[in-house]
Parts: C-alpha cells; structure tokens; sequence
C-alpha cells in the first residue's frame, strides 16, 4: 500500500513539474522561413489592402488584440507614402533576447534607397508577439524602446 501511494506522489510530483521552454542553441531554419514568411505578408497587404487578420492561431492573445486591422491600416498608409512596396526581405540576424526569438530582416522598397529593419518577435513556443519596421537598418542589434507618448 506504501508503494501505491509514493509512486501516485511521484506521478503526481513529476506532472506538476515546470513546462518552462528551453532557450534554444540556434534557430530553426523553419522557423526562420515562417517568420519571413509571417512579416512579408503582413507589410505587403499594404500593397494589396487585404489584410491579414493576426489570429492567436500564430501569436499571442496580446499581440493579436493590439494588431487589429484598422491599427494595420493606418500603419499601412505611413509605410506606403514614405517607403512605397516591399520588394525583398533578407534575414539578417537571429537571436535571443530576454527568452524572446528576435528575427532581424533587411528590407527593400520601393520609393527608398536606404535599406529599413523588420523585426519579427515570437516565444519560445513560436507564437508572435511582436512585429515593427525600424527605418534603417544598423548592423549592431539593439533592443527597441518605443517612444513613450503623453
């Protein structure tokens, strides 16, 4: 009977153990690919004006809430008078930072000569949680401070 109840405690010991990710050595090439693939769609339905929804499908419950379409809209509009269209993206730099995938691209537009940053953001559980177009593109990595507004 003692038996019974020190493996029903290790059992249960063992399925309350953490789930927490383990930062990975280097990244997945398909990975990489999705998260080109995610940021080239979603800066070219600027061009096309049909968006793509982001669903918590493919990021997280926050960065789908705050990335709405009327919010993609809007950013659409900026990008296409000063930047034109997306031509290219070329992935630059992968690396982790504070338990976050961080996929640095150079991009190419159309109306500039000047080369812009996208960073595309993810989990360790590949689910984007971030996604921003810096307007050029430094080779040292730096972290993105958003401006604070009052």
């Amino acid at each position: 009977m003692k038996k019974t109840y020190i493996f029903a405690l290790i059992i249960l010991a063992s399925s309350c153990a953490s789930t927490e990710m383990t930062i990975p050595d280097k990244l997945d090439p398909i990975h990489i690919a999705n998260a080109k693939e995610f940021a080239f769609s979603q800066f070219q339905s600027c061009t096309t004006e049909s968006y793509i929804p982001i669903t918590t499908k493919i990021a997280t419950p926050s960065f789908s809430r705050s990335l709405t379409i009327d919010v993609l809209k809007e950013s659409c509009k900026e990008i296409n008078e000063s930047n034109g269209t997306l031509l290219k993206l070329e992935i630059q730099q992968t690396l982790v930072y504070k338990k976050t995938l961080i996929y640095r691209f150079k991009a190419t537009y159309s109306k500039i000569e000047h080369h812009p940053e996208i960073r595309v953001y993810s989990t360790l559980a590949n689910k984007y949680n971030g996604l921003i177009l810096k307007p050029e593109y430094l080779e040292k990595y730096t972290p993105f401070k958003p401006e604070t507004k009052i």
